[in-house]
């Protein structure tokens, strides 16, 4: 049964079917109260995971580092560019997540301790102040810090609406065992969790160490979703953000080991949703930035952040039109499309269209002609399809800078195009 149906029903409990509305006005009136978006989630978790690079995550063709994150993609969605478009260090991208813009941060010393505060309003604050929940609705959980920053002291929020401030710990493991604690005991309608120890691994310098810590934060969100479903509070009504504050240099820009400038490496980060109102197996390919996630996650919670400069991210979202769409159309004829990004680095995608059943490849060759990688070889139902390619050749080494040439065939039809790797 659609949502179009279920609430006709209750349109005809409530009015009778014998209302002087014609069926077309009834239809009209039931897509005014579900448009524009169907929102099913009372709770929302989000999970911060500091300093991991996209071309190890979301980036990777394989999702090595990642396999829960990779499940989790597929029941919900995640964003194939999503930047942060602006300072690339952790002090000053925690606060644009936490308000929804680039706010400054101003020094201070709070309960005898030096830190730092953020001018704009947080999502703790706006949350608590438009739904007059209580501190216990809203946890912020990290890692134990001497001198945490802060949220802001702006006149008509502040520190009578900051979050319950959970530091305790050294390690990611510390904090999933108190994450897990506040899920339990409290069951907070807002949970922001901080895991610091992918940035860690990366400052380090050692490739396992910062690979492994990447794939225990993958772990964590796996549990802390798994906590979700089993819990009868929050399961299929808590909708869950995992995202970064910032990556790492990308290897023409010094590598892992650290960043802090523009390079597409420190900018380029991840971004998952999970939950009911979220599509299914969606990735968007618009353009979203660091201020977009906390406006994005207070509209489930119908607030909008007076001093956000952040935008909804709309198409993560269940709305009549997804809801009700059918099957895709089957695509009339065979197409190849540009790849996109071009140029690109370190990922592009790849979409091409099959109006029937056929066997297909897709294989990229070099300027020369010389075969590169395989990136399909298989039989594929007739659709609209999309592959991504991450710069590397079929021993796992990323490919020169240089024009490349992309070729499908698809039974009887054939099609090539160029694209711009910059290394």
């Amino acid at each position: 049964m659609s949502l179009i149906d279920i609430f006709s029903q209750l349109f005809q409990a409530a009015f009778g079917r014998r209302s002087f509305l014609t069926p077309v006005a009834k239809k009209f009136v039931l897509l005014a109260f579900l448009i524009p978006t169907l929102v099913w989630s009372n709770n929302v978790v989000i999970i911060i995971i500091d300093g991991a690079r996209y071309s190890e995550t979301f980036g990777d063709v394989n999702r090595t580092y990642i396999p829960r994150m990779n499940q989790l993609a597929q029941e919900g969605s995640y964003l194939d560019h999503f930047y942060n478009d602006s300072l690339t260090y952790t002090s000053r991208a925690i606060p644009a997540l936490w308000c929804g813009t680039w706010t400054p941060v101003r020094d201070t010393v709070y309960n005898g301790s030096a830190t730092n505060y953020a001018v704009k309003p947080t999502i703790f604050e706006y949350f608590r102040k438009q739904t007059s929940a209580p501190a216990e609705q809203a946890y912020y959980v990290l890692k134990y810090v001497s001198s945490l920053w802060l949220p802001s002291f702006q006149a008509d929020y502040g520190p009578q609406y900051w979050p319950t401030f959970i530091s305790q710990g050294s390690t990611d493991d510390d904090v999933l065992d108190q994450t897990l604690a506040v899920l339990n005991n409290h069951h907070p309608q807002l949970l922001w969790v901080y895991l610091a120890d992918v940035d860690h691994g990366g400052h380090s310098g050692n490739w396992q160490e910062y690979t492994e810590a990447i794939q225990k934060a993958d772990s964590i969100v796996g549990i802390i979703w798994d906590t979700i479903q089993s819990d009868s509070i929050y399961a299929n009504n808590t909708t869950m953000f995992v995202t970064n504050d910032h990556g790492r240099h990308d290897d023409q820009h010094g590598g892992f080991q650290g960043h802090g400038d523009g390079c597409d490496g420190c900018r380029h980060i991840m971004f998952l949703a999970c939950g009911p109102d979220i599509r299914r197996d969606f990735m968007a390919t618009q353009y979203h930035r660091i201020p977009d996630l906390a406006v994005t996650a207070l509209s489930l919670f119908d607030i909008v952040p007076e001093f956000a400069t952040g935008a909804k991210i709309d198409e993560l979202f269940i709305t009549i039109a997804t809801q009700t769409e059918s099957i895709p159309p089957i695509p009339e004829e065979f197409a190849l499309l540009q790849n996109y990004p071009n140029p690109f680095n370190p990922v592009t995608t790849i979409k091409y269209n099959i109006p029937e059943g056929s066997a297909v490849s897709l294989i990229v060759y070099d300027i020369t002609g010389r075969q590169v990688i395989i990136l399909a070889d298989n039989y594929q139902d007739a659709g609209y399809k999309s592959v991504q390619w991450d710069g590397r050749n079929s021993s796992g080494q990323l490919v020169s800078t240089g024009i490349y040439l992309y070729r499908v065939a698809a039974g009887a039809s054939t099609d090539i195009r160029k694209m711009l790797f910059l290394h």
